[in-house]
């Protein structure tokens, strides 16, 4: 599947929203498109599809004078992680439609090559079309398992009563070089305050706020951050320059807490995306036994495969 630059940046955009939200800025205007719409600031991003689902023959852009319909950005939206949730929904929205039009654009320039006549082409357009029929499937068949029912009976097993997720204050200063995040070190250790050296140096987007990242839990974190921020305790700085994201990053904790456990308003984004995902493995899994699977491939590997 085609995966556009929008998409990239709507993931550049979240990386910034997790590591310091006031990198993201001023909220941009909704589209017109959606000018008779009240969305929210942010929210799921099935629920903002569904939403779209109720005028999906509206017309928000065209390519060449072909169409792009707000069911294809719903579409397309499904196609996003859903943690892209934290963002406005006017910037998703324009991830999803700025992705539809470039791969509009490389579209029109293809068959100009004619290279919707190629046999490789081809071929990938009906495993495309499998692709979008296996989708489908999925999607019809999930509201079944995943209920109300199941999203309360799994909060009840795995969250209520059960302590919430830990989370930890913390600043951190960003440098292009190695060497860079060491004369950071040296300066602390010298007794410079870190707040004020993060003004003066980070490149980070939270430079302007002394560094400050607030409190966040592990999984809002890269992995490599993460694993330091929750190996210190308050108080402490990381001995070395943490590499992340091409920069280098001094990271200094300053203090610790343990949420209570979430509501199940709070947690049925998380549990339905749980669930869903393990709806459509036992779907697959059931289909797939199914049906019988002859395998011509090369000496050794024949054989008939019923559903394994």
């Amino acid at each position: 599947m085609y995966i556009g630059a929008a998409r990239a940046r709507a993931v550049g955009l979240l990386t910034a929203v997790l590591l310091c939200s006031p990198a993201l800025g001023e909220t941009p205007a909704p589209p017109p498109a959606l000018a008779a719409t009240t969305l929210p600031t942010t929210g799921s991003l099935s629920n903002l599809a569904a939403q779209f689902d109720k005028t999906p023959d509206t017309v928000v852009a065209d390519v060449n004078g072909t169409p792009i319909t707000l069911g294809m950005v719903a579409d397309r939206l499904r196609d996003f992680p859903e943690k892209l949730s934290v963002l406005p929904s006017s910037v998703v929205y324009k991830s999803a439609l700025d992705d539809l039009v470039e791969q509009r654009a490389l579209a029109v320039k293809a068959k100009e090559l004619g290279l919707d006549k190629r046999p490789e082409t081809k071929r990938r357009l009906d495993e495309a079309t499998d692709q979008a029929l296996a989708q489908a499937l999925i999607r019809h068949i999930t509201p079944e398992l995943v209920t109300d029912k199941a999203i309360e009976d799994r909060y009840n097993n795995t969250i209520a009563g059960k302590p919430g997720p830990e989370e930890v204050r913390f600043r951190v200063i960003a440098t292009a070089t190695e060497t860079d995040g060491k004369i950071v070190l040296e300066r602390l250790g010298n007794g410079t305050d870190f707040a004020g050296l993060a003004r003066a140096v980070s490149k980070d987007p939270s430079a302007f706020n002394g560094g400050e990242i607030g409190f966040a839990a592990r999984d809002q974190l890269t992995p490599e951050i993460g694993a330091v921020v929750f190996s210190l305790m308050p108080g402490q700085t990381t001995a070395f320059p943490i590499p992340s994201h091409n920069l280098w990053f001094v990271i200094q904790v300053e203090g610790r807490r343990q949420l209570g456990a979430p509501s199940l308003a709070e947690s049925r984004n998380r549990l339905t995306n749980d669930l869903t995902k393990e709806a459509a493995a036992e779907i697959i899994r059931k289909t797939r036994a199914a049906v019988a699977v002859n395998n011509y491939g090369p000496t050794g590997m024949q054989g008939q495969i019923m559903g394994h």
